[in-house]
């Protein structure tokens, strides 16, 4: 409506200064024969009538380049905020996207911190691309006489469709694989689990995982922030210096990237599977917004605004020749933007299709090679990076067993406490622990997380949560335990199996004092909590045998019986002495009851062969930890940074401490950065043991 009425404002003012034009010859006629003076007095009115219409054209014009200018700097500023939101939204996608080829921790650490160097790196690009751009745009618009140059970015519009173009390729999927497992199978496949001779260090797979993250997930943050970039420049071009602008930009990107990485996004602000979801969606709103930037980037002709407000078209300059010149710069300019937004929504109405399929789980298909290709067959069920279990199924003599002998070595919490009926089990996988329990005539709760993991569990390894009047509980844990205690859950159970780790680590808020807390109060008197903990025999060990500690009277740590440089351990922890517990005699009489029951009824025995031999070996697989509670919280005090006052918390703090910060405790940053280094050497070991083990084919969706 502005350019309207400017327009209509400047065809006033030529039809006054052409009505003057033939008033002013009617009067110098009449005054034939008068002096010479008296006959240039109308020339003189009608030229300061020409003067004045022209005037008021360049006082229209100039509203109106100041009202575009400035409705064009505020697209802009929300077009900005706009790309760092979708940036934190890009962030959380692509993390989802390469954890089932990095890891999930590499994928938040590593390959963020490259996503974000390469979001900087554009981000300044464009803003210098769009400051050089807008100096061209006036330079142009002086040389034709004009006033000042759109308000519009053209920089800004082409790296929002840039953006949508990225999404869109990170939303498909060819022949059941995305663009990132494609691209994963070439980069991160060095084929471990064919060829024992290779290698692969921890610095080498950390580049390998940057990598792959700058060449898939690279193009979308360099779009967004290359637009962020010019955006910012074209929104403060007139109130912010050169180097004010830049930053301020660089600030917002730092804040966008340290809320992501840090904090990430609420959970009622995620949808549900972000993997498949988020790309197409960020597509959509990246195109959504091209189309409304690419009016003021690329504006229509001035005779064109003219015929749209109803008026004859006006040239500067007159006759054919300006009408030529127009007609060559429409062709020189290519597409209007018209055209760029029907492309951009054929993008959108693509996104919003595949949107709308979504991305269900994967069907389960057969993988060629790895260690045990030619002994035995088995099916796994595997999430992100992480196998989450599985069982053989050829030949005769081992199928329905677990692969993992960990699940085993779990269950030997009835060797401490015998004669138990019900288990609680955070954490489900494949339901392994669960069955075993089951086989022993145990009614077994379980928690999981993920829905589409129990309903993995129970459609392809038999699993039957309702089996002696048990239940499956689909939630967060440190939800759902606290609730379980108000409906009537406390001291019900004589087992806690608590296995909460995959794909390189564990829930944080799931290990530590205050939950062990919570759980060891739905134990019964006497009931064992068995807590497995993936690692070393180092300082995670210990740190992990104290948080139990701190909570429980009595703890015992045994490892499983794979030889790895990394392997999981299974923590018996206790209100009641479990020193007291002879391990050997209790495998006998498990095993004695066992064949006597078989023997009775007929059935096949309620302890496998193989479980048998785990359990047998459990006097030598022991690692002796001997920490008093005063020694645990020093240690964890160092760690985690417990005040050091009554074990599990709350001491006080001592006079001219910093605040936060106990005495004897190192620095944030130092524990920070410690704890970074522990957590990167445990990624990268799970990942060298799970392509060791299992085939490059399985990660390439």
């Amino acid at each position: 409506m502005p350019k309207r009425k400017n327009a209509a404002k400047r065809q006033q003012a030529a039809a006054a200064a052409a009505d003057a034009t033939p008033a002013a010859g009617t009067a110098a006629a009449a005054a034939g024969g008068s002096t010479p003076a008296a006959a240039e007095e109308p020339q003189a009115s009608q030229r300061r009538q020409a003067e004045a219409a022209e005037d008021a054209a360049s006082d229209a014009e100039q509203e109106e380049a100041a009202a575009s200018a400035s409705a064009g700097a505020r697209l802009q500023g929300a077009a900005v905020v706009a790309a760092l939101l979708l940036l934190v939204y890009s962030h959380h996608a692509a993390v989802r996207l390469l954890s089932p080829q990095t890891g999930e921790w590499l994928a938040a650490s590593f390959c963020s911190l490259a996503l974000f160097a390469v979001a900087a790196v554009a981000a300044v690009a464009g803003h210098t691309t769009e400051q050089m751009m807008a100096a061209l745009r006036t330079v142009a618009a002086r040389q034709a006489g004009g006033g000042s140059a759109s308000g519009g970015s053209v920089a800004a519009a082409a790296g929002w469709a840039g953006a949508a173009l990225a999404a869109l390729l990170l939303a498909a999927r060819w022949r059941g694989g995305s663009l990132i497992g494609l691209a994963g199978s070439w980069l991160l496949a060095p084929g471990l689990a064919d060829d024992s001779t290779l290698r692969i260090s921890d610095a080498e797979l950390t580049l390998r995982c940057m990598a792959l993250a700058a060449a898939t997930c690279g193009p979308l943050f360099a779009s967004l922030a290359f637009a962020a970039g010019a955006g910012a420049c074209a929104a403060t071009r007139a109130d912010l210096s050169s180097r004010r602008r830049l930053l301020l930009l660089l600030l917002l990107l730092t804040g966008a990237a340290g809320a992501a990485m840090v904090r990430g996004l609420p959970p009622g602000l995620v949808p549900p599977r972000p993997a498949g979801t988020l790309p197409a969606a960020i597509a959509v709103a990246a195109a959504a917004v091209t189309a409304a930037l690419l009016p003021s980037a690329f504006p229509d002709p001035p005779e064109d605004q003219a015929a749209a407000a109803g008026g004859p078209r006006q040239h500067k300059h007159k006759g054919r020749c300006a009408a030529g010149t127009s007609q060559r710069s429409r062709r020189q300019a290519g597409l209007s933007w018209r055209h760029g937004a029907a492309a951009m929504a054929a993008v959108a109405a693509a996104a919003a299709g595949q949107l709308a399929l979504g991305r269900p789980c994967a069907a389960p298909r057969e993988v060629e090679g790895g260690r045990y290709r030619v002994l035995w067959q088995y099916r796994l069920l595997r999430m992100d990076h992480s196998v989450l279990g599985g069982e053989y199924m050829a030949p005769a003599d081992v199928a329905g067993q677990t692969i993992y002998t960990a699940f085993y070595l779990q269950q030997a919490a009835v060797l401490l406490r015998p004669n138990g009926t019900r288990s609680l089990h955070v954490g489900l996988g494949v339901g392994t622990a669960v069955k075993g329990m089951q086989r022993l005539g145990v009614a077994a709760d379980s928690m999981e997380l993920h829905p589409e993991v129990l309903q993995a569990a129970a459609s392809f390894f038999a699993l039957r949560p309702g089996l002696h009047g048990g239940r499956a509980l689909v939630g967060d844990a440190a939800q759902l335990v606290p609730r379980l205690r108000l409906e009537g859950g406390a001291g019900r159970y004589d087992y806690i199996l608590h296995d909460v780790f995959s794909g390189g680590g564990a829930a944080g808020a799931l290990m530590v004092p205050p939950f062990y807390r919570q759980l060891s109060r739905l134990l019964a008197p006497g009931g064992v909590a068995a807590v497995n903990f993936y690692g070393g025999k180092g300082q995670g060990l210990k740190q992990a045998w104290c948080r139990l500690r701190l909570v429980f009277d009595s703890v015992r740590a045994f490892s499983d019986v794979e030889r790895a440089r990394v392997r999981n351990h299974v923590l018996f922890a206790s209100r009641a002495d479990l020193g007291a517990v002879n391990l050997t005699w209790a495998v006998q009489a498990v095993q004695q009851a066992a064949q006597q029951a078989a023997g009775d009824s007929g059935a096949a025995e309620a302890v496998d062969p193989l479980q048998l031999r785990v359990w047998a070996a459990l006097p030598g697989q022991e690692v002796k930890l001997m920490y008093d509670r005063q020694r645990c919280q020093q240690m964890l005090a160092w760690h985690d940074g417990l005040p050091a006052g009554r074990p599990g918390g709350g001491g006080s703090q001592p006079r001219g401490q910093p605040r936060g910060q106990p005495r004897g405790q190192p620095p944030r940053l130092w524990r920070a950065a410690k704890e970074a280094r522990e957590r990167h050497a445990l990624a990268t070991a799970h990942w060298v043991v799970a392509r060791t083990q299992f085939a490059d084919s399985l990660w390439l969706s």
